[in-house]
């Protein structure tokens, strides 16, 4: 489908400490800001869309979509999005895209012949992973998202390259590059994190994909515990064909 400049997203990305807001326009160009983190996050949804919306970047326009990071991620930031995307939803009259969080990660890394990895700290000795490849400009899952111990998913990442981002990195980095070795990829300190440019970018990409918009009333983070088992049956079905 065409770049439509009519299409206007604004997305939102609380999965972590670090969460942001984005407008991003059917063209694909975004403008960002940070969010203040921790527990004062809630209180700056507000006034951070408010000033990007006026700000001179944002180019004017009024929003169309609301997409936002719908998990894995932090249980509080998650709720506090949600909520808060549902309400300029509502308050817009609006559709809302969820997003994974972790495959908002992946999209931003589109490397050929590279497993893409994003690790979110899960806490309680675990990763929130899943696994992607890309094959020229088309995007393949590989594994489910799910919780999973950092040992278990080195275990499982059995072959090539593996490109890891997210938070996980900084906690997990020496214990993945220990066990993997030059297989293990990085990208630049303080780009492996999401992005709300991002989750807008791939809410652009299902949405140019035709994909259903849900009732924004029924959206409810995925908080993802999905069974080691069924993230590790994944990882030996073979990757489909690409044209």
């Amino acid at each position: 489908m065409p770049a439509d400049p009519a299409l206007l997203l604004l997305a939102i990305e609380s999965a972590t400490p670090r969460g942001s807001v984005a407008l991003v326009r059917g063209d694909g160009t975004a403008a960002e800001r940070l969010l203040d983190g921790g527990s004062r996050m809630s209180e700056s949804f507000l006034g951070a869309v408010d000033g990007l919306l006026r700000a001179p970047d944002s180019g004017g326009g009024s929003v169309t979509h609301v997409a936002v990071s719908a998990g894995p991620g932090s249980f509080t930031g998650l709720r506090v999005g949600m909520a808060a995307a549902k309400g300029f939803c509502f308050g817009w009259g609006v559709p809302l895209l969820p997003v994974s969080t972790l495959e908002a990660l992946a999209w931003r890394f589109r490397r050929d012949g590279v497993t893409i990895c994003p690790i979110q700290d899960a806490r309680k000795g675990e990763l929130y992973s899943a696994t992607f490849r890309f094959e020229g400009d088309a995007r393949v899952r590989i594994s489910p998202d799910c919780a999973i111990a950092p040992g278990d998913l080195a275990d499982a990442l059995s072959e090539g390259p593996i490109l890891f981002c997210g938070d996980g990195v900084a906690p997990f980095r020496e214990f993945l590059s220990g066990r993997l070795g030059d297989r293990a990829l990085f990208p630049p300190v303080g780009d492996e994190l999401p992005s709300a440019s991002a989750v807008g970018g791939l809410a652009l990409e299902l949405l140019r994909a035709g994909v259903p918009l849900p009732d924004p009333a029924t959206v409810v983070p995925a908080y993802a515990r999905v069974p080691e088992a069924e993230f590790r049956r994944a990882l030996t079905i073979p990757l489909p064909l690409l044209d």
